[in-house]
């Protein structure tokens, strides 16, 4: 993918989606189909304007991508060329004119812009769909606007996928982002308690910061690495049955298979939440249960396929 930053300019004609892209779920798959749909009409190069960073008033709110996720989902979806900038200071106080002219007209040589409905731009999100139009018309720069996407009542949104990972509905989650929610990092060595207990677990050192991770639990997963997926439960927790820490682990759980997979990196995907972490009070009743917990998973895996999770 081509990338550009803030105050860069791009020479070719562009048609142009703009946005924060958090998780290019379904409804902004829809906005790139359309993109890339009306670029070949105007022979232009199908763009995204988005950002890596939440205005200041979101800045608590975990990301359901990175930025490196975000382009990778961009580039699986058809977009090859980019343009990135940081909500900083200086850039929101951009009026939705000062937006249109400085980015979009000078920087970006656009042809058409597709947005959906409920887009706003500039100084306190002050313009709109209708507003946008009218700084266009001068221009000869057509903007298209999309519909809302709706799955049932509820439409498809950052927030709302947000929200459903946040109290553990991951299949749900992922029927409104079109495919797995994951995470990735590095293979890491532990303290080797699963081992003692029969069921060896590979944890992984993930990428923390601003990504959000789902809640402690028991998940069923798919671990992706070398071009492979194995299938897998994963425990998010503290493990508290043997240990008294605040130090937040994802301990993966190979079913089936013995694999080393130490210094590897693994992008592990959430399939569904099987239950709550607990503290146990014998290792035998942790045992049982996570005898449970790989059955609950094994049945999963033989009643859905999954030859592709993005």
């Amino acid at each position: 993918m081509k990338i550009y930053k803030y105050g860069d300019y791009v020479k070719e004609d562009t048609v142009v989606t703009i946005g924060m892209f958090d998780g290019v779920h379904r409804g902004h798959k829809l906005l790139i189909e359309e993109t890339i749909k009306v670029a070949k009409i105007k022979n232009a190069t199908p763009f995204v304007y988005t950002f890596y960073s939440y205005p200041i008033k979101e800045v608590k709110r975990k990301f359901l991508t990175l930025l490196e996720e975000k382009l990778f989902l961009l580039t699986e979806n058809g977009i090859q060329s980019a343009y990135v900038v940081e909500m900083c200071n200086k850039f929101m106080e951009l009026s939705p004119e000062e937006f249109f002219k400085k980015e979009i007209v000078q920087q970006l040589n656009t042809k058409g812009i597709v947005v959906g409905e409920d887009f706003r731009f500039g100084y306190r999100r002050n313009g709109d769909v209708m507003y946008l139009k009218k700084l266009a018309k001068p221009f000869g720069i057509d903007v298209y606007s999309i519909p809302l996407f709706n799955i049932g009542d509820k439409t498809v949104s950052s927030s709302f996928v947000h929200h459903l990972i946040m109290n553990g509905e991951i299949e749900k989650a992922n029927d409104f982002l079109g495919y797995m929610f994951f995470l990735s990092g590095d293979v890491v060595k532990g303290k080797g308690v699963g081992r003692l207990l029969g069921f060896p677990t590979a944890n992984i050192e993930y990428k923390n910061g601003s990504k959000l991770l789902p809640p402690g639990g028991v998940y069923i997963t798919l671990a992706e690495t070398g071009g492979k997926f194995f299938q897998s439960v994963t425990n998010v927790g503290f493990n508290p049955t043997f240990e008294k820490n605040d130090q937040l682990k994802v301990e993966i759980y190979f079913i089936d298979i013995k694999k080393n997979l130490y210094g590897a990196n693994v992008k592990l995907h959430f399939l569904k939440k099987i239950r709550e972490e607990k503290e146990f009070d014998r290792a035998q009743d942790l045992i049982e249960q996570i005898h449970q917990d790989v059955e609950e998973a094994k049945i999963y895996f033989r009643l859905h396929n999954f030859n592709k999770c993005i």
